[in-house]
């Protein structure tokens, strides 16, 4: 599998991000039921289980703008008694891998990376993302920003990552490449959601998904057996 790392990184000083929000970049707003999208969440960064909650609601939120459900599965990890077993395979398109972690920084660098995600540019989607506690930590701190918000912000980033199956990072909006402190604090105007075009192919991914199993059900139903 060709895969490739995408990063959502955020200035480490004043350098702004995108400025003007045009009429197709802004936030999406969809009427009617929502496509459902399962993350399964691995917290080997223990976060609380307020924090998290609260991080899941930013990021869920986020996606309801969109016409995205998220449902949230707490697997277990080492150490842990919690969280469940989490062996059945993936959907993929419809069902993700969140990893938590809480790693040790380099020295020197202006800008930091969140989280990453990994994207298969042949089949252009992926399950699997991760976002890193420790310069989430540090960011929200010197910007005076709520952790749970921050962290929510960054895993919906990374989430779109993965049914947008792109590289591509735009001008303005959640997907955009550079979050700088200004727009965290609200001093510079931002735009934290989806644009109606991100938002539709989106759903798209989740509507191919379900349509695949159907038809491979249906397969599996009236495939003949010997006797």
């Amino acid at each position: 599998m060709k895969a490739v790392m995408f990063f959502m990184s955020i200035l480490a000083g004043t350098l702004a991000g995108a400025s003007d929000l045009s009429a197709e970049s802004r936030s999406a707003k969809v009427e009617g039921a929502p496509a459902l999208v399962v993350v399964r969440t691995y917290n080997y960064a223990a976060v609380s289980a307020e924090r998290l909650a609260a991080a899941k609601s930013e990021a869920g939120q986020i996606f309801t703008r969109a016409g995205i459900s998220l449902e949230w599965i707490s697997c277990r990890v080492p150490g842990a008694d919690d969280g469940a077993a989490c062996t059945e395979p993936l959907l993929a398109g419809r069902e993700l891998m969140l990893r938590l972690v809480d790693r040790t920084p380099a020295t020197g660098e202006r800008i930091v990376a969140l989280g990453e995600s990994m994207v298969d540019r042949e089949q252009r989607g992926g399950v699997l993302m991760t976002v890193d506690l420790c310069p989430v930590r540090a960011v929200a701190g010197r910007t005076s920003t709520s952790l749970p918000t921050l962290l929510g912000r960054a895993v919906a980033h990374e989430i779109g990552h993965l049914l947008l199956g792109s590289t591509a990072h735009p001008r303005a909006g959640l997907m955009r490449a550079l979050w700088s402190h200004d727009e965290l604090r609200g001093l510079k105007p931002a735009d934290w959601g989806f644009s109606a075009r991100e938002a539709e192919r989106m759903r798209q991914t989740t509507v191919r998904a379900v349509a695949y199993v159907a038809s491979a059900r249906h397969a599996a139903s009236t495939t003949p057996v010997a006797p």
